[in-house]
């Protein structure tokens, strides 16, 4: 018969076969150090993984030629759209109700297992049949297959349990894991496109071997997992998460819309990898930004039940942190574009100069879109907030596409800082009907003069080289930050909240789940 699952108020029943065994809870640091650390491990995951991906991207540009690392950027961006239904849509919901309900870990994985097993093999048996139909050329076929591994792989991952249960020193080792060993393998065996099958390949034994050590891991504090289909837990999972769920899929498809219509539309697999590889260096930087409003999220939404103005002065200041380090960025990428672009990759791909000059604005623009819809939902108005995330992302591949067929390659790439810029006017003026839009005048004065002094300072020196105008532009603009009196330690502190926050109560929910007996 069917039992409902015990919760942190219910005691366990037990059955013919013996007493249930209790979930083992894990022991905690305090609050602040236990944050610190997390954010310390997924820190420094986040830059080796980025790394590595950056100079994995940069050595199949080069070894590939524009052409062939078309072939792959187009396959793994299809499936890159179907992962995001198996990962996004359940970790960020079902992490939620871990950190909630710890006691929950076993029977929330049973369902989740399950219910991504049965739509990741549906979407990879669609995928295969799809390609056979369409794609011509076998090796195509096969790239496309193997690519798809990732939703299998990406269907038994388990670290929403150490997210929700805020043990993220697995995560973050799990994740290098995964990236180094896709990195190695491609350093050593892909030397040009003959080999270019082992791409996919060596990304989803990646994947698979940083999925086996949390698996490990878990089975032995918990036991293995045995998977349940429970159409409750689907129900109640899509009315709870449903906002969540809109929220990962429109920033996902505001960022990479772009690159999907121009995989689409472009007739020559060389446009795809021209667009594809300045495209990838840009996402590693717009993921600091989404750290960087993980980690900010507690200060706003404390900031919920001070006054309007305490909420204000806290946005302020993590506005100004993020123009200060995101506008000289752009500003030095958009300048010495066309040096780095012939440093880091081929005469080949020439042309994507002009494109990195205008894609590293989406950095900023996004960034600041994406912190304010974050603020939304810290004071409660997430509705919002999604309303405004779904019209951006509505909008996103229309305007993109009439872009690209106007203007060519950087049409595609304006047309997303204009879809950036209408999100960050929108957003501000849904934070000033709740009095708590930023003073974003004065936050744009101190970075824009001294990314101003910075210029000509990056132009002289990159005429020896591109790496020596990086180095003097940065010392000139912190130098010159400086002077003008930039960013005071008390308003860093802010940022960081070394204070433990308030443990306030709230009223107990079920995630509701069935499980047979």
């Amino acid at each position: 018969m069917a039992t409902t699952l015990p919760t942190s108020r219910q005691t366990p029943r037990r059955s013919s076969a013996g007493p249930i065994p209790p979930h083992p809870t894990p022991n905690r640091a305090p609050a602040p150090r236990r944050i610190a650390s997390n954010f310390v491990f997924m820190s420094l995951a986040e830059i080796i993984c980025r790394g590595a991906s950056v100079a994995v991207t940069l050595t199949l540009a080069k070894r590939l030629g524009m052409a062939n690392y078309g072939r792959v950027g187009f396959a793994f961006d299809i499936v890159f759209w179907l992962v995001l239904l198996v990962r996004d849509a359940f970790e960020v919901i079902i992490s939620r109700e871990l950190a909630r309900h710890p006691r929950l870990v076993r029977p929330l994985v049973n369902h989740v297992l399950a219910l991504r097993g049965v739509l990741s093999v549906s979407l990879f048996v669609g995928l295969v049949t799809v390609s056979s139909l369409t794609i011509s050329t076998a090796a195509d076929r096969a790239i496309l297959a193997l690519y798809g591994l990732l939703l299998l792989t990406t269907a038994l991952g388990l670290d929403f349990v150490y997210r929700g249960t805020e043990r993220m020193g697995l995560v973050a080792l799990s994740l290098c894991i995964r990236t180094l060993v896709y990195a190695t393998g491609v350093w050593m065996s892909v030397g040009d496109a003959s080999r270019i099958v082992w791409v996919p390949a060596w990304l989803a034994l990646g994947e698979a071997c940083g999925i086996t050590l949390v698996w490990i891991c878990y089975s032995r504090q918990y036991g293995l997992p045995r998977p349940v289909l429970g159409f409750r837990f689907l129900r109640v999972f899509l009315k709870r998460g449903r906002s969540v769920c809109f929220i990962q899929i429109a920033q996902t498809v505001i960022s990479s819309a772009d690159l999907m219509v121009v995989d689409l539309m472009s007739r020559r697999w060389s446009d795809v990898g021209q667009y594809g590889a300045p495209h990838r260096m840009i996402t590693a930087i717009l993921t600091f930004g989404m750290i960087f409003q993980q980690v900010t999220f507690p200060t706003l939404a404390r900031s919920w039940r001070q006054t309007t103005a305490a909420g204000r002065d806290a946005l302020n200041v993590m506005v100004k942190v993020l123009m200060l380090g995101l506008i000289p960025i752009a500003v030095g990428g958009a300048v010495l574009s066309g040096p780095l672009v012939r440093f880091m990759l081929t005469k080949e791909y020439a042309g994507a100069g002009l494109l990195l000059a205008l894609g590293i604005w989406r950095a900023p623009l996004l960034t600041l879109a994406y912190l304010y819809q974050t603020t939304l939902i810290a004071v409660n108005r997430e509705g919002a907030g999604v309303r405004l995330l779904l019209s951006g992302a509505a909008a996103s591949a229309p305007l993109v596409a009439f872009s690209c067929y106007c203007f060519g390659l950087p049409g595609a790439a304006a047309a997303v800082l204009v879809i950036g810029l209408s999100l960050v006017l929108a957003g501000y003026m849904l934070l000033a009907r709740e009095e708590r839009q930023p003073e974003w005048h004065h936050h744009l004065g101190r970075p824009l003069a001294a990314s101003a002094v910075m210029v000509p300072v990056c132009l002289f020196l990159a005429q020896w080289h591109v790496l020596a105008g990086v180095a003097g532009g940065a010392l000139t603009y912190l130098a010159t930050l400086w002077g003008i009196g930039g960013l005071r330690q008390d308003e860093l502190r802010a940022v960081l909240c070394r204070g433990e926050a308030r443990t306030i109560p709230r009223p107990h929910t079920r995630f509701a789940t069935q499980e047979t007996s």
